[in-house]
């Protein structure tokens, strides 16, 4: 699942699913006060979602470093700046033509006159960064997806500041969280085993807050927080990464039972009344001064 080539595949039409979580990442930038800041790093960008609020946000000369491991996503992520710098009012995906990503220049001189730099990176190894450089870390909805989370952390303490912050957003299962719902009826369709899917191996915040701390972060304040998600009919942009890649590799039966038992649980939440939701665990810390 932490493979690069699953997310190229999947990076035309991850902005449908990444607007949702979006709300987890305005909290975010709110509890790290990113307007103070004089070098931010969004750690695992994806198609950079929210550059245009961070830059927005940022006091003047303010530099933003992103990178994901995915190069289709940082080729989205650039043809987004590179069409916002040059037209404030514009960049948003659905102004982004096929061609203009495929020909997105990351190295963009427009980029970098704009105190933007994108490039294509690593979690767990990044040498392109130097020690003590930022002073805010994001890693929004990537930690989960981190075969070494310890690198991955000391990593992001190396090249924070003293006294830099770090803030981290994964995913929780649990209530009415469409994750729980895909799994489910992917139980019912017999595509995987009949036992929770875990999005991560840090399911409390006891255990998110200790985790962080082991890695020498202090002043640590962790929540969790449950969003809507705007899913009101099939749609297989909806689908998450890695259950796409079951559905590919199954026989069409099941994946037709598989959409008809979604088809019914769609149905059923909205006689209900009540929406999908994406739930997360959130949290920000501090490198000792």
């Amino acid at each position: 699942m932490n493979q690069p080539k699953v997310w190229d595949a999947y990076s035309k039409s991850y902005h449908n699913i990444e607007k949702n979580p979006a709300g987890f990442q305005f909290t975010l930038l709110n509890m790290l006060r990113v307007n103070e800041a004089d070098e931010i790093l969004d750690a695992g960008c994806a198609g950079g979602h929210l550059h245009q609020y961070i830059l927005q946000q940022r006091k003047k000369n303010c530099r933003l470093i992103a990178f994901d491991f995915s190069l289709e996503m940082i080729k989205i992520a650039a043809a987004r700046m590179i069409k916002y710098f040059n037209n404030p009012l514009s960049g948003q995906i659905e102004d982004i033509s096929p061609q203009e990503i495929e020909n997105a220049d990351i190295n963009c001189p427009l980029l970098e006159e704009n105190n933007y730099r994108i490039f294509q990176g690593d979690v767990q190894s990044l040498p392109q960064l130097n020690d003590n450089q930022f002073d805010i870390y994001i890693s929004n909805l990537v930690l989960q997806l981190v075969g070494n989370k310890d690198q991955a952390l000391q990593e992001a303490f190396r090249i924070l500041k003293p006294g830099g912050k770090i803030g981290i957003v994964i995913p929780v299962v649990q209530g009415n969280s469409l994750m729980l719902s895909l799994q489910q009826c992917f139980i019912k369709a017999g595509l995987i085993p009949n036992n929770a899917y875990k999005p991560t191996d840090i399911e409390t915040r006891e255990g998110m807050i200790n985790f962080i701390s082991k890695h020498g972060f202090k002043d640590i304040v962790c929540w969790n927080q449950t969003i809507p998600f705007d899913l009101f009919d099939i749609d297989d942009n909806y689908i998450f990464p890695q259950f796409r890649e079951i559905l590919d590799k199954a026989p069409k039966e099941q994946v037709d039972q598989f959409y008809a038992l979604f088809k019914q649980e769609v149905q059923n939440r909205l006689a209900l009344n009540l929406p999908f939701t994406v739930e997360s665990m959130s949290l920000i810390a501090k490198k000792p001064s």
